[in-house]
């Protein structure tokens, strides 16, 4: 109720004249904007209000008035704008994980109004079983009125009697999530979900001929998105070193092409790190996307920042965000 509230306050006219004037000094030389998924509205509550999805009907909206407004351009443009000095602002569209509607739902409407945009594809998400832990979770956590479990000795109890108390069980249990590796995420789902069979979401995902269509298309770029989706921060160099060459490898065979971007799994300001930013550099990549929020000023290619559009954000929020508002409060907040 509160969280709607300050979004009619936020894209109010009054207010959005004076988060336009507010915000100048950090909107930066360019944003990169970092989507998910994009569903038909009927099916919106596939997403189990993880906040990755946006409907088709509000996904064509923000592209027609992102069109109306800015230049957007590929990443690849923007790159080498940054690089050559131009001064005017302009944004790139980006999905990670590389989901199946990507290509059924989003494809079509960036066609209708030629609108490029990059997709990072997590290679282990091509296989016929695919493990997505933060989908079972969810899952799980909305058909329970009650979680209790022991893991590695600790005890966890969770009421889930109402959407606050399912909220912020989902994100307590996500940050152990994000510090474990695949195995250890596997025994955690196994006692959360007092079983050892898992789901496979390999349906949601793009398969590999999906994502050579994707690529014939001439306003899609691939980048990659590591292996396993892991946050980088918790991999030695060499598993880091892994995760990427596995993740080039399948692509660059798959289409035959180098690829050239990456995006950081999870990506946030406690994901990374400069070091982590240096071995991505010296892979030869032409740029890797974060998803940390500043403006892009004095700029590294290897963590660039993105602004996050959600199941909550609408066109009239995108707008006030890329004003520098967004990159303001992340300062901030």
């Amino acid at each position: 109720m509160i969280k709607n509230y300050l979004r009619t306050i936020y894209i109010s006219k009054q207010v959005s004249h004076l988060v336009n004037f507010l915000s100048y000094p950090w909107k930066g030389k360019a944003a990169i904007l970092m989507y998910h998924r994009v569903l038909p509205d009927e099916k919106i509550k596939e997403d189990l209000d993880l906040g990755l999805a946006v409907s088709c009907s509000n996904f064509e909206i923000q592209i027609k008035t992102l069109k109306s407004k800015y230049k957007i351009v590929s990443i690849d443009e923007l790159i080498n704008n940054l690089k050559e000095g131009i001064n005017k602002f302009m944004i790139a569209i980006t999905f990670d994980d590389g989901y199946k509607d990507n290509l059924s739902c989003a494809l079509p409407i960036l066609e209708k109004y030629q609108v490029p945009a990059s997709i990072y594809v997590t290679t282990s998400f091509l296989e016929k079983n695919v493990c997505i832990w933060w989908y079972e979770l969810k899952g799980t956590i909305q058909n329970k009125s009650l979680l209790n479990f022991v893991y590695e000795k600790q005890n966890f109890n969770f009421e889930l009697k109402n959407h606050k108390q399912k909220f912020l069980a989902f994100n307590v249990l996500r940050k152990f999530f994000l510090n474990l590796k695949p195995d250890k995420q596997i025994e955690l789902l196994e006692q959360i979900t007092e079983t050892k069979t898992r789901k496979n979401y390999s349906e949601i995902f793009l398969n590999p001929d999906e994502v050579k269509i994707l690529d014939n298309s001439s306003l899609i770029t691939i980048g990659s998105h590591s292996h396993n989706h892991l946050n980088l921060k918790i991999l030695s160099n060499d598993e880091i070193l892994y995760e990427v060459k596995k993740s080039l490898g399948i692509l660059e065979n798959l289409l035959g092409h180098k690829v050239k971007h990456f995006s950081y799994p999870y990506g946030e300001k406690n994901q990374n790190s400069s070091q982590k930013y240096n071995i991505i550099e010296n892979l030869s990549f032409d740029s890797a996307v974060t998803a940390k929020a500043y403006p892009i000023k004095n700029y590294n290619l290897f963590s660039l920042p993105r602004i996050y559009v959600g199941q909550n954000t609408c066109e009239k929020t995108i707008i006030n965000h890329l004003s520098g508002f967004y990159n303001l409060t992340n300062k901030f907040f």
